[in-house]
C-alpha cells in the first residue's frame, strides 16, 4: 500500500530509528518504577536527560515526595496552538514468573522484553523520539510531553498536572501512549474504588437478638448495588455501554459463633463521561439511607481513587487528524473505544481537552502480565505516527 506522504514528511519520519528507542526503553526499564513498592524518581531521572539530549525544556515538579512529574517542551517558531502527548512514569509491580530479570530488558524475535516495555515506558520512548525529530523542522507553537506520576494507582501525578496547568484554550488535543496496537481510541470509561465499611454490634451466635449482624446489613447494601446496576444496565452509553458496579471483596466477622460487628465491601464502579463519583457516591449513601437498616446498624461509604472518563468526538477536529495520519501510514484509522482507564479522564473532565489514546502493543495480552513484551517494530511506528500528527496539526 502506498503511503501518502509529502517530501517534508518522509524526510522527517527518516530521522527516527528504532535502534535509539529501543535503547531508551531498555534505560527506562531498568529503573524500576513500580507502584506501590517504590518511586519513580529515577526512571523520570533516565527520562529527563533523554529529553534535555532530544533538545527539549526539562521541569520537573513533585506530585508527592520522590514521584515527580515531568514536563517536556518544543517551542516552534511564532505563535500556534499546543499539542500534548501524555504518558506515566510507574509500572505494576512485577512479581513472579519471569523467564528473566524483568528490569533487564532483551530483545527476543523482534520483541523487547520487561517490566513496562508496553505499558508505557516504550511508548514514553517513542514520544521523545519524536519530538527529538520533530526539533529539527519547522512548525508553529509549542509540543509539551507530561509524564505523570502514580497512573497506576491514586493519579496523583494527573491531579498535580491539572491542577497547575488550571487552563488550556490553546491546546488542540491531547496523544496519550497508552497501548491500543496503534488504533486509535477517541473514549473510556473511567474508574472509582470505594470502600464501604458496615459496622454492628456483636453478640453470642446463640442470641443473636442481642446483636445486629453488619454482615447481615452490609447484604442488604449488596442488594441495592445489584439494583442500582440494573438501573444503569438500562441507559448505556452508545459507544462505552452501561456504567456499572463490581463488589470484588468482602471481609469480615471474627467467627460463626460470634454475631458479626463489622464487614467491609471494597467496589469498583466504571463511570461514563461526564459522571462525578461524588455524585455516584451521594447517590449510594441515599440508596442505603432508605433501605431502613437497625439503627445499630452504621454504613460508611469512601472513595478511595477515581480516573475519569474521557469521550472525543468521532468528528472532531483531532480525531480526524489522527485518523488521518494512519491512514498516511497504511494503518487502520477507525476510532475505537476501550474498556480500560487513564489520565486522558483527568484531562477531559478538568481541563476540557480532547484526547485520542494510540500507542505501541497491547494491553490485553501484554500489559501487566509476565514477561511482558511489545514489538520493535510498533515502537519505531509509534514514533512516526506521533511525529505525522504533530507536524501536521502545527505546519
Amino acid at each position: 500500500m502506498a503511503l501518502s506522504l509529502t517530501d517534508e514528511e518522509q524526510s522527517l519520519l527518516d530521522r527516527l530509528a528504532a535502534e535509539a528507542i529501543v535503547a531508551l526503553t531498555t534505560a527506562l526499564i531498568a529503573e524500576p518504577s513500580e507502584n506501590p513498592g517504590g518511586t519513580e524518581a529515577s526512571t523520570v531521572a533516565v527520562l529527563a536527560d533523554a529529553c534535555r539530549a532530544a533538545g527539549l525544556r526539562v521541569e520537573l515538579t513533585e506530585a508527592a515526595p520522590g514521584r515527580p512529574n515531568l514536563v517536556a517542551t518544543l517551542d516552534g517558531g511564532g505563535h500556534g496552538p499546543t499539542l500534548l502527548f501524555l504518558g506515566h512514569s510507574d509500572v505494576v509491580p512485577a512479581g513472579t514468573g519471569w523467564s528473566g530479570d524483568p528490569f533487564a530488558a532483551r530483545l527476543v524475535d523482534g520483541r523487547l522484553i520487561g517490566r513496562g516495555a508496553v505499558d508505557m515506558k516504550g511508548g514514553l520512548a517513542a514520544i521523545v523520539a519524536a519530538m527529538g525529530a520533530l526539533a529539527q523542522s519547522p512548525f508553529h507553537g509549542r509540543i509539551e510531553f507530561v509524564c505523570t506520576a502514580d497512573e497506576e494507582a491514586g493519579g496523583l501525578g494527573a491531579r498535580a498536572y491539572v491542577t497547575e496547568r488550571a487552563a488550556a484554550d490553546d491546546v488542540l488535543g491531547c496523544l496519550v501512549a497508552e497501548p491500543t496496537r496503534l488504533r486509535a481510541v477517541h473514549a473510556g470509561r473511567g474508574t472509582a474504588n470505594l470502600d464501604i465499611a458496615v459496622t454492628g454490634k456483636a453478640a453470642h451466635s446463640g442470641r443473636p437478638q442481642d446483636g445486629c449482624s453488619a454482615i447481615t446489613a452490609a447484604g442488604r447494601v449488596l442488594g441495592a448495588i445489584a439494583d442500582d446496576g440494573e438501573r444503569l444496565a438500562r441507559a448505556p452509553h452508545p459507544e462505552l455501554g452501561p456504567a456499572t458496579w463490581n463488589v470484588g471483596t468482602i471481609v469480615g466477622g471474627q467467627g460463626v459463633n460470634v454475631v458479626a460487628a463489622d464487614c467491609r465491601l471494597g467496589v469498583d464502579r466504571r463511570l461514563l463521561p461526564d459522571e462525578d463519583i461524588a455524585e455516584v457516591a451521594a447517590g449510594l449513601r441515599e440508596r442505603i439511607a432508605e433501605l431502613g437498616l437497625p439503627t445499630q446498624a452504621t454504613v460508611t461509604v469512601t472513595v478511595d481513587s477515581e480516573t475519569p472518563a474521557f469521550a472525543t468526538a468521532l468528528d472532531a477536529p483531532f480525531t480526524l487528524a489522527v485518523g488521518g495520519a494512519l491512514t498516511a501510514l497504511g494503518l487502520d484509522p477507525v476510532p475505537r473505544v476501550w474498556s480500560a482507564a487513564c489520565d486522558a479522564g483527568f484531562l477531559h473532565r478538568d481541563l476540557g481537552i480532547d484526547s485520542i489514546v494510540l500507542g505501541p502493543g497491547d494491553i490485553n495480552s501484554q500489559a501487566h502480565q509476565v514477561d511482558e513484551s511489545v514489538a520493535v517494530d510498533d515502537l519505531l511506528t509509534a514514533a512516526k505516527l506521533y511525529a505525522l500528527i504533530a507536524h501536521r496539526l502545527l505546519r
